[in-house]
């Protein structure tokens, strides 16, 4: 057994709980960590966290809730020198914290810059055993919040290089590279950066920003209206042949339902960051590296049907809305309290939180190819492959599991 204490920072978010799910089920072999400790600002009931549960050839964990990121680093040293009796074996650092400020992206980027020089210094004053940290960036550094996208794909990480000024001040990304090619300078510790476009993934009480979960509320509400469901047939949709009649339209336009894109399962950006943390020389250095589950791109066209079968339904192409239709986040917030009758409370309460309508807007403002280069993620060595509709699916399972779904 190595002696690895990895630290997860956002540890109920998507890409955070995937990260603790792939350590505690001691990927890519047992003994490759020792302990883990979960930190997250929204508590979590262990209970209720879907984590796989103790074993001998599982790392231990500790799970710190109630931490706030946005005080200083000596507070923060502090409040994990006191609840994480191991600080001082901190060898990873997983940084899968982001914060959302409302429409001052410019004050988005210091919040999140100060955080993320936080954790860096708070963990460096625990521990002289720190090895390697990860954090996520995102194709919103590669431009994409601009209408048409800004880089003709497939996009390579060498681009985010070329962003136009007044955009790059409007993205956190190349300020977390400056606080981290700063703060190991001189130091045993390296770092990387894993770029995804969409993040597919579960979490067991909601998330701001799921694309996964927002349909899934939507497409389940949507089958339950129509005669279609396990509350209501028992049994998996995929066997009722009567529920493969009732149509739902994809929730965008056209140029949505065919433009290329590269999903990723957060499964899978966990096991890269794993292999990075355990291979400095080949993915340190402060690379870059994009992510998604195949090499090929997909698309809308191909990913909908299938989503949409998994609930007994027929998804189908984008259709001209009506100003009667209701989009995804108001169908859901309308029916809602069907999950409530059904004892779903959590899905009742709420799921996808602040970012429903941008949501809502996905198939439609993202009309323009933007599928990932994985070439540099090739080269390190990193094979793993998997279908995207896998991810999707395995979520939709979590989420039904957790109850966040009929």
């Amino acid at each position: 057994m190595s002696e690895n204490h990895a630290i997860v920072f956002g540890a109920s978010g998507l890409i955070g709980w995937a990260m603790v799910d792939q350590l505690l089920a001691a990927y890519p072999a047992p003994g490759t960590f020792a302990s883990v400790t979960a930190v997250a600002n929204r508590p979590i009931d262990l209970a209720e966290a879907h984590w796989p549960e103790p074993a001998a050839d599982r790392p231990g964990l500790r799970l710190v809730s109630g931490v706030d990121l946005r005080g200083d680093a000596g507070a923060l040293a502090d409040s994990l020198r006191q609840q994480v009796p191991n600080a001082d074996k901190i060898t990873h650092i997983f940084y899968f914290v982001f914060t959302s400020v409302g429409h001052d992206l410019e004050e988005e980027v210091a919040v999140n810059k100060k955080m993320l020089e936080n954790v860096v210094d708070a963990v460096s004053s625990l521990t002289q055993n720190l090895k390697f940290v990860v954090f996520p960036g995102g194709t919103r550094g590669y431009g994409i919040y601009v209408p048409g996208g800004t880089f003709s794909a497939p996009l390579t990480e060498d681009m985010v290089n070329n962003l136009p000024a007044d955009y790059a001040k409007t993205v956190a990304y190349p300020q977390f590279r400056k606080v981290l090619t700063d703060a190991c300078k001189g130091k045993s510790w390296t770092w990387c950066e894993i770029c995804p476009d969409a993040i597919i993934g579960f979490t067991p009480n909601g998330s701001q920003f799921s694309l996964a979960l927002h349909w899934a509320q939507y497409l389940s509400l949507y089958a339950y209206n129509h005669g279609i469901g396990p509350r209501i047939q028992g049994g998996q949709n995929s066997d009722k042949k009567e529920a493969a009649t009732v149509e739902v339209p994809f929730p965008g336009v056209s140029a949505g339902y065919e433009s290329l894109c590269s999903p990723v399962a957060a499964s899978t950006m966990a096991r890269f960051a794993i292999y990075a943390g355990q291979n400095p020389e080949r993915c340190g250095d402060g690379r870059l590296f994009n992510i998604a589950d195949a090499d090929a791109p997909t698309k809308m066209h191909d990913l909908w049907p299938r989503l949409a079968a998994w609930f007994g339904l027929v998804g189908t192409g984008p259709e001209t809305r009506s100003e009667t239709e209701l989009l995804p986040s108001e169908y859901v917030e309308r029916y809602q309290g069907v999950f409530g009758e059904h004892g779903l409370d959590k899905a009742a309460k709420g799921g996808v939180g602040a970012g429903r309508k941008q949501l809502d807007s996905v198939g439609s403002w993202l009309t323009f190819d933007r599928q990932l280069s994985l070439e540099r993620l090739r080269e390190a060595g990193f094979e793993e492959r998997r279908d995207p509709i896998e991810g999707w699916l395995d979520a939709f399972e979590m989420f039904r599991k957790a109850g966040l779904i009929l």
